[in-house]
């Protein structure tokens, strides 16, 4: 028994310094250092204590080497202007191919919501890192290169207008043809771009129903389908629903039958409407539209044999509007998606009682623009 004790004394004494020690080697690991060091950072950049956020950013930036990173470019150029460092930021900026690509192969920090956090608050506080370089102690090219990078920098990936930082890159270049930030000018911030054609294609799926006068049937509900041609602020809507519905008063036939009112009618509207868009923006869009359109009457024949000759194809007039939530359209974006309201009246019946088909709807629909890749 007691060489038993002494034996499980031995190794509790071994093993547990042993434990001890490794768990304080992973705590000082390089890794656990940075990790720990953002955190902090972090921290501090939320409470607007840049002087210490400079702090913070050295001490890791001396943690760096072949193996780690503590920061992605884009995460330090934001840090270097909100602590006003600008000789490291132009020093980083004047980065080429070789400081870029040498990230492939290093160990980098976890997601720890530090990239969006800067991001949000330099958008939100833009004047002051504008502020921050009018006042840096730099020369004049430095100062405007600083500025086409932030502009760049804070514009949304999606909503992003290549040509015109294009255009300022290349007068930027034309009057600066020595710049040190000549390779990030040309090959980050200069980007081929696209010009979106003026020409169009799309479709809709709609749920619609709707209400009839004269002697129109009572539509119900239904589907519906519609392709889309677009040219510039013209829509040109070709498409047909498929309705259920009721006769709003009883029918008398040649053959001295009746369809009694009430009874189920499948009705087929369709039409061909050109709208014109003049509410347009990134958020909605409405147009009034008009054109020719038309209703296929289709009665059930096995209940009522004496309506062979009932069937009717109604030719219409057609008008209505477009109302269109647009749900993403960004400055390059091609493909539009819309949540649509359709409304279309259509009148038949001229020179006689005037019938009226008045059908609203509820769509999804897609629209894809043709572009044109542009690469000067």
């Amino acid at each position: 028994m007691k060489k038993s004790l002494i034996l499980i004394a031995l190794f509790v004494a071994t093993v547990f310094p042993s434990f001890a020690q490794v768990e304080m080697e992973i705590q000082q690991s390089k890794m656990e250092k940075i990790e720990k060091g953002r955190a902090y950072m972090l921290e501090k950049f939320l409470e607007r204590d840049y002087e210490k956020m400079r702090e913070i950013k050295d001490y890791l930036l001396q943690l760096e080497d072949d193996n780690y990173y503590s920061f992605t470019p884009g995460e330090l150029s934001l840090i270097l202007f909100w602590t006003r460092d600008f000789d490291e930021l132009t020093t980083l900026l004047g980065s080429d191919s070789t400081y870029f690509d040498s990230f492939k192969d290093k160990v980098g920090p976890k997601y720890d919501y530090m990239y969006p956090q800067l991001y949000r608050r330099s958008v939100e506080d833009k004047h002051v890192l504008s502020s921050n370089i009018e006042e840096a102690n730099l020369a004049a090219k430095d100062k405007d290169f600083l500025t086409i990078y932030l502009d760049w920098s804070l514009e949304p990936l999606y909503n992003r207008n290549n040509k015109l930082y294009n255009e300022r890159i290349d007068k930027y270049l034309a009057d600066n043809p020595d710049s040190r930030y000549k390779w990030i000018a040309k090959n980050l911030i200069r980007q081929p771009y696209y010009e979106v054609s003026d020409w169009g294609w799309g479709f809709s799926l709609e749920l619609c129903s709707g209400f009839a006068t004269g002697d129109m049937p009572q539509p119900i509900f239904g589907l519906g389908l519609c392709f889309e041609i677009v040219y510039k602020r013209f829509e040109l809507a070709l498409g047909y629903d498929i309705m259920s519905g009721n006769t709003r008063f009883a029918q008398s036939f040649s053959n001295d039958s009746i369809y009694p009112k009430g009874s189920h009618v499948n009705c087929l509207p369709f039409y061909a409407v050109l709208s014109y868009n003049v509410i347009d923006n990134n958020s909605i869009r409405v147009a009034p539209a008009l054109g020719i359109g038309g209703n296929i009457e289709a009665y059930p024949k096995k209940k009522h044999p004496g309506t062979e000759s009932l069937d009717k194809c109604h030719i219409m007039l057609e008008g209505g509007f477009v109302f269109d939530f647009k749900i993403n359209r960004g400055r390059n974006s091609v493909e539009n998606n819309y949540i649509r309201i359709r409304y279309n009246c259509g009148i038949t019946g001229f020179g006689k009682e005037i019938s009226t088909l008045h059908v609203i709807s509820l769509n999804w629909t897609g629209i894809v623009l043709g572009r044109r890749l542009v690469d000067k």
